[in-house]
C-alpha cells in the first residue's frame, strides 16, 4: 500500500485535556485501527522486538498478551494492510480510573503516516468511555518522535515526577 493511500490529515497540537472533535476515519482517512485479536498477538510480538525504542521485555511473550485481551481488547489496538499483516500496534490496560499505554509500535515501512496517532485518537477514545480519568504511559529519553505523538494528543510530561519500575 502506497504512502499517499495511508497517508491522513494531522489534528492540530493541544493544549489541556484530549477532546476528540472529529474521527479520523470521518477526515476520509483510510488508515483504521481495529481492536487487538489474540491471532494478531505473534505479529504484533515481532514488531515490538524490531523496535529497541518499544522497550519491549520478553516476558510479554503470546500468553500474556493474549490473555490481556481478554479484558482490554477494546483499549488495545493494531492497524493492518489490506492482506492483514499488522503494521501497527498500541498496547494499553486501566485499572479503576486510572489507565496506561505501555506500548505503541509502528513498522518502518509504515512510519510518518499518522499511524501511530489513529491507534492513539482510538485508544483515548475508549479510554474516555471506560471511565478512566488519567493515563499514564514512558517515553523513552531521546525518542521525539513518541514525544511528538503523545504531546500532539494531550499527553504532557509528569513535572516532579520519576517514573520506577520492578520485574518480578
Amino acid at each position: 500500500m502506497s504512502a499517499a493511500a495511508l497517508a491522513i490529515e494531522e489534528p492540530h497540537v493541544l493544549v489541556g485535556p484530549y477532546e476528540p472533535t472529529s474521527s479520523v476515519a470521518a477526515q476520509g482517512s483510510p488508515a483504521v485501527s481495529a481492536p487487538m485479536k489474540a491471532a494478531d498477538v505473534p505479529q504484533v510480538i515481532e514488531l515490538l522486538r524490531a523496535a529497541p525504542q518499544a522497550a519491549y521485555c520478553e516476558w510479554e511473550d503470546e500468553e500474556l498478551l493474549s490473555g490481556h485481551l481478554a479484558h482490554s481488547s477494546d483499549l488495545c489496538r493494531v492497524i493492518r494492510t489490506p492482506s492483514g499483516r499488522v503494521v501497527a500496534a498500541l498496547l494499553a490496560g486501566s485499572f479503576g480510573v486510572r489507565g496506561s499505554i505501555s506500548h505503541a509500535v509502528v513498522d518502518p515501512g509504515h512510519r510518518r503516516l499518522g499511524l501511530a496517532r489513529v491507534m492513539a485518537v482510538d485508544t483515548l477514545a475508549a479510554f474516555r468511555r471506560r471511565g478512566v480519568n488519567r493515563i499514564f504511559l514512558a517515553v523513552l529519553d531521546g525518542n521525539e518522535a513518541a514525544t511528538a505523538l503523545w504531546t500532539g494528543v494531550g499527553f504532557r510530561p509528569a513535572l516532579g515526577e520519576r517514573t520506577f519500575e520492578c520485574d518480578l
